[in-house]
């Protein structure tokens, strides 16, 4: 008797999928192979209003450190509980998973969700190793026109 195995998403075979959730899980298994070869291909699939043409969703990087390029309106919606973005030091971090963890609560995090929250961080005096260990959370860079702490121009301000 040969065994079969039926691939699932989300604990669904997958031939019982809709065409929206067959087609999130193609886009993710494509996202992770692509990934693991090292393509620098898109993290996801995007569609126009009609959902007739898929397209890429291709992410500039910053050629200084490699790191997705955001803009400070792409941060801000990611604002939520379930889905939860800061700027620290111009740098983008997604700590959704991290909420619960964090030792001065959620609602501190939560204050500053979606915006840049360097100040906020600063002003409590976390350590270096505090900022360190967020690391494991970094998704990107802000965009090069809206950095404060990383702008490339930011070293001429002394030579004044």
């Amino acid at each position: 008797m040969a065994a079969t195995m039926e691939q699932t998403f989300a604990e669904t075979p997958l031939h019982m999928l809709q065409p929206k959730a067959l087609f999130d899980f193609a886009s993710q298994t494509l996202g992770f192979v692509t990934r693991s070869l090292g393509y620098r291909e898109p993290d996801s699939y995007s569609t126009d209003e009609d959902n007739s043409l898929c397209h890429f969703d291709i992410r500039e990087k910053d050629e200084e450190s490699g790191l997705d390029i955001y803009t400070l309106n792409e941060v801000a919606e990611h604002e939520t509980f379930d889905d939860c973005w800061i700027v620290l030091f111009d740098k983008v971090f997604d700590v959704t998973s991290f909420l619960l963890e964090h030792p001065g609560g959620e609602e501190v995090i939560l204050e500053n969700a979606g915006r840049d929250a360097t100040l906020a961080f600063r002003g409590v005096g976390h350590s270096t190793l505090a900022l360190r260990a967020l690391d494991d959370y970094l998704v990107g860079i802000v965009s090069h026109a809206e950095r404060i702490y990383t702008n490339q121009d930011s070293g001429r301000r002394g030579e004044r």
